[in-house]
């Protein structure tokens, strides 16, 4: 808990540097405005657990906020600086998002309008016919951890480039995470789009946390020793505005899991995907 306090204090006090104008996905904001808009349709969040419900996406907000160097970003609190015109460097904390895939409804689980998905290497299944199976709701609660860690930006024309390590600062899962993202941006006359790729690296001690099952399981539980596991996944965004402030919106997204994750008795799928279809409106 000492060093959530740590890393807060330290985003909290860089907000007495300067900078007038802040590079997001999107291109320059002003600086100290709030950003905020609601999608509104139909979609969901599938979970790849035995048990684990799909979360429905009917509304999704988009709340960020970019002051001169502190930002809050759907979810990811930071402090950031502008080291260039083309690139910035951030301190950044976030909830992990792992214990959402183990309920219906979880913050976490939320997707962001903003898509921001790397190269996808071929990656190979392990059959589960001989594997025993176990429901979410035959293990202990999960912990709900908070991470933090550095964020690198570049932006290169219509491209975007984002690589990310993660800690946790809670002492939950004691694990880490890596992961590079790569977006393109082109826009159209039938509207925006934007394809994303991503690759994630998380650590032994982070799957073991969520997908393992040890001797603190109940004793009639197979047990599991998860391994470090690379996740790829690939995203499609497309977005048309229609009148001031609305906008008609769809998202794709789309995550492989490898065999570190579904040789786990508590997985069932070996991908994950999201999906929505509606219409946005930002109010500021």
């Amino acid at each position: 808990m000492k060093k959530i306090w740590v890393v807060l204090g330290l985003l909290l006090s860089s907000m007495a540097m300067a900078g007038d104008k802040v590079k997001t996905d999107d291109g320059y904001v002003e600086a100290s405005r709030w950003q905020l808009a609601l999608a509104f349709g139909a979609g969901q969040s599938s979970s790849p657990l035995v048990g684990g419900k799909s979360m429905p996406l009917l509304i999704m907000p988009d709340v960020s906020y970019y002051g001169r160097l502190l930002f809050f970003d759907n979810g990811i609190l930071g402090a950031g600086l502008d080291v260039s015109p083309n690139w910035s460097i951030s301190l950044v904390s976030r909830l992990n998002p792992e214990t959402g895939y183990f309920y219906r409804w979880h913050l976490s689980r939320l997707p962001s309008f903003n898509p921001m998905v790397a190269d996808t290497p071929t990656v190979m299944q392990d059959s589960r016919a001989d594997l025993e199976f176990v429901s979410v709701q035959e293990v202990q609660r999960r912990p709900t951890a908070w991470d933090g860690g550095v964020q690198f930006n570049a932006w290169f024309d219509n491209w975007m480039l984002r690589l990310n390590a993660w800690t946790d600062i809670s002492g939950q899962h004691h694990g880490h995470e890596l992961r590079a993202a790569m977006g393109y941006h082109f826009p159209s006359a039938v509207g925006d789009w934007r394809l994303g790729t991503a690759l994630s690296w998380k650590s032994e001690q982070l799957m073991q946390t969520y997908y393992g099952l040890g001797a603190n399981e109940a004793s009639y539980l197979p047990r599991y020793q998860a391994s470090a596991s690379w996740q790829p996944e690939v995203e499609l965004h497309w977005s048309l505005p229609v009148r001031a402030g609305w906008r008609i919106m769809a998202f794709y997204r789309f995550r492989w899991l490898d065999s570190a994750m579904t040789q786990s008795p508590l997985v069932q799928d070996s991908s994950q995907h999201s999906w929505f279809i509606g219409w946005s409106y930002r109010f500021l």
